[in-house]
């Protein structure tokens, strides 16, 4: 039997991030955002720390508060078209759970004149990357893990178990992965030239935290019993990593009424660790020297990948971030913004499977799948009355991943579970100020996703069939915000 080779830390490490951005970073990172996504020169709201961190010396003095949460609801599915295995032809993989809580906070205190300039001071803290929780039904990638095992069963305990039917009769699959960036800022703002220009310093503390579960079932009828026996198949792990990330600002007010902006974020170093909380197969009967228990061990639980005390680096970009807004009219602002992610350094963890030895080896290696990325945004925002502004922005995302990535057969636990895909985001949302200096938000995106058909050929060359998946993921946001000014 062919070697079979499992890359799993692609699953979350590597997996498109919820609403745009572009690895694990999130651009969407406050309520006020979905209705101006062109807010690199935006000077209105705490919130702009984010994504302006310069334009907080052009607020009014005073001191200023921004937090809010967002609310997604997805909904991804992978259908098979093509395999090797004929059982997963048109078979279907769901997930839909939602993340009901992803909260952020801005802290802005703007000293007014301080020197020939104006000052300001700014904190942060809240999720700035990840993609939640997903739970999935089975994906191409664990039916494929576990029809393996199923395959050395069949090739070396035929004279144990009687296998009658197709080869997914025998086994069921789930896939649940989390994936959470918690960050806490820090910085400070000053305008220069007659506050023709701003200057900004901030420095981000990153904690990521991540954790992945396969969780399968096989079911197989006894030759000389009359109870099949059930292996119930656990793989559990977690990794966390901490890392500083130095943010530059730079704003300037070349005419009445523009405002440009410049972002520069650093490449975040990532470096994992890795721990292994279950790993391992359990057989419905068991005892002392039970071959159902040798079988656990020797030919199940080699299978699954061990990471224990590993480590690697999966770096978040440096980003840049370039744009403009112009107040056409008292009433109507309008900005375009363009933000670029350039390819960090990035390791994957590489476990391979012998059959033949029954044993299991895990590396270290680097990628080179990713490349630069980059988003466009446009917005614009009008307001209705003096308490009453809305707005609507439009955002077109490009990954930053490569072909060569995407159709390896090792990532394809990584590609049948989160495909990392282009999408289009479409948001609109309404600021309301209820009384003086207090102002809520609320606002709703749709992000869909396109290039959702993948080719992955297996390495052996006794396998001519590829597989072949098609994608339709959706999220949809619900984006509540509070602002106050004191």
């Amino acid at each position: 039997m062919k070697r079979f080779t499992l890359m799993l830390i692609a699953i979350t490490a590597l997996s498109t991030t919820v609403f745009a951005g572009n690895g694990d970073y999130m651009s969407t990172q406050s309520a006020k955002f979905i209705m101006n996504t062109a807010s690199v020169a935006r000077t209105e709201g705490a919130d702009i720390v984010a994504y302006n961190p310069a334009g907080t010396a052009y607020l009014a003095p005073g001191l200023y508060f921004d937090v809010s949460n967002q609310m997604l609801l997805r909904s991804y599915e992978t259908k098979v078209k093509e395999s090797p295995n004929p059982d997963l032809i048109n078979k279907k993989y769901e997930q839909s759970e939602p993340t009901y809580f992803m909260p952020n906070l801005y802290v802005v205190n703007n000293f007014g004149q301080t020197g020939p300039g104006k000052l300001a001071a700014f904190l942060q803290g809240g999720i700035i990357g990840g993609d939640g929780t997903m739970k999935w039904d089975g994906t191409v990638g664990s039916s494929v893990l576990i029809g393996n095992i199923v395959s050395d069963l069949q090739d070396n305990y035929n004279h144990v178990f009687a296998f009658s039917g197709s080869k997914t009769d025998f086994f069921s699959s789930s896939f649940e992965t989390s994936s959470v960036y918690y960050a806490i800022g820090i910085g400070a703002a000053y305008t220069l030239f007659e506050d023709k220009a701003s200057v900004s310093l901030g420095l981000k503390y990153i904690m990521a935290k991540k954790t992945g579960k396969i969780k399968g079932m096989i079911n197989l009828d006894v030759i000389s019993g009359t109870n099949p026996v059930r292996f119930n198949i656990a793989d559990e792990y977690e990794y966390d990593a901490n890392g500083i990330t130095p943010v530059i600002g730079i704003d300037t007010k070349p005419m009445e009424g523009l405002t440009l902006g410049l972002r520069f974020e650093m490449e975040t170093s990532l470096k994992f660790k890795y721990k292994t909380k279950s790993r391992g197969a359990t057989p419905s009967e068991s005892g002392t020297g039970n071959v159902y228990d040798t079988i656990a061990e020797d030919s199940i639980k080699p299978y699954l990948p061990d990471y224990k005390g590993m480590k690697a680096k999966q770096n978040l970009p440096s980003i840049l971030s370039l744009g403009g807004e112009y107040i056409v009219m008292p009433e109507l602002t309008v900005g375009l913004a363009v933000t670029m992610f350039f390819a960090p350094e990035v390791n994957y963890i590489k476990y391979e499977y012998d059959p033949v030895t029954k044993s299991g080896t895990s590396s270290v290696k680097n990628t080179n799948g990713f490349g630069v990325g980059y988003e466009i945004a446009l917005s614009g925002g009008y307001k209705i009355i003096d308490e009453l502004k809305v707005g609507l922005g439009l955002m077109y995302t490009k990954q930053g991943v490569k072909d060569s990535y995407l159709q390896d057969y090792n990532n394809l636990l990584a590609t049948s579970t989160n495909p990392i895909l282009d999408s289009i985001n479409i948001g609109l949302g309404a600021t309301y100020t209820i009384i003086e200096n207090l102002d809520v938000t609320l606002a709703f995106n749709w992000e869909f996703f396109f290039g959702n058909s993948l080719k992955v050929q297996d390495p052996d060359p006794a396998i001519t069939d590829p597989y072949k998946f098609e994608y339709t993921k959706n999220i949809y946001g619900i984006y509540i915000g509070v602002g106050y000014r004191y």
